[in-house]
């Protein structure tokens, strides 16, 4: 199984604002600029309805099955980054992958695993390794 970015020319800093996936109409509204000539993060809405208020969301996103895969920007005292993310649409729950990263450049699953890039230029590749069960993936056959 691979599942890719919808639009290939998506990137961190541009990227498809409005999605129509089976049935969700996913938009990004709001969008800013994390720092000068950073990735662009902003409000997520689902279905005209705007999920998660206090959370920001990058680009781009990775859907598969009534699952969006999207990164998520946070901003502690000490701490500043993305963190991997797993929206179930169906009952709106996010779960949180471990690990806060300089930038989250999304671009495949692949062998239940997600693979992402951490800089830029696309030279620094990352596998976080997904639970299928509590995603509803599809279980490898063979």
């Amino acid at each position: 199984m691979s599942i890719g970015i919808i639009n290939k020319l998506d990137t961190p800093w541009i990227f498809t604002t409005h999605l129509q996936q089976d049935k969700w109409h996913i938009k990004y509204s709001e969008l800013t600029e994390i720092c000068q000539g950073g990735p662009l993060v902003g409000n997520l809405i689902v279905n005209e309805q705007k999920v998660f208020s206090d959370k920001s969301f990058g680009g781009p996103l990775l859907y598969f099955n009534n699952i969006v895969i999207i990164p998520m920007f946070i901003r502690k005292f000490c701490v500043t980054g993305f963190m991997l993310s797993a929206i179930e649409l169906s009952t709106m729950r996010l779960k949180l992958a471990k690990g806060i990263y300089d930038l989250i450049y999304l671009d495949s699953i692949e062998e239940n695993e997600i693979l992402f890039y951490q800089d830029k230029n696309r030279n620094k590749l990352s596998k976080l390794s997904i639970d299928n069960i509590r995603l509803n993936l599809p279980q490898k056959v063979g």
